[in-house]
């Protein structure tokens, strides 16, 4: 497999954990909700959990789709030998996001 689909299976399925991760710590209270949602005004008291859910994942697809448009700018400008490297930054967020809530989902169950 080459450098840009290993990335991007590391992007995706860090994504889709994120997802899952904060779906079981938000629902049975072993985490608070993160700053994102409380900027988009979602919180949790006034909102019912699935449409705060609904915009989680919103916001999910927006970064994906995001991510995805801006790769393809390598490519309209003729350096997508170069690719992959545009998508480490996305990929170490990712990494760092999946480390930090699994982190907080631990420290919160103990």
């Amino acid at each position: 497999m080459d450098r840009l689909k290993v990335l991007w299976l590391i992007f995706i399925l860090g994504n889709i954990y994120d997802v899952l991760i904060s779906v079981i710590a938000w629902r049975y209270g072993a985490m608070e909700i993160n700053q994102t949602l409380i900027d988009l005004g979602l919180w949790y008291g006034n909102t019912p959990f699935f449409a705060v859910m609904e915009a989680f994942v919103g916001v999910k697809l927006i970064l994906i789709v995001g991510v995805y448009w801006f790769l393809k700018l390598f490519e309209k400008l003729r350096v997508d030998k170069w690719q992959w490297l545009g998508f480490v930054p996305f990929v170490l967020t990712t990494i760092f996001v999946v480390v930090y809530d699994t982190y907080n989902f631990i420290m919160h169950l103990f």
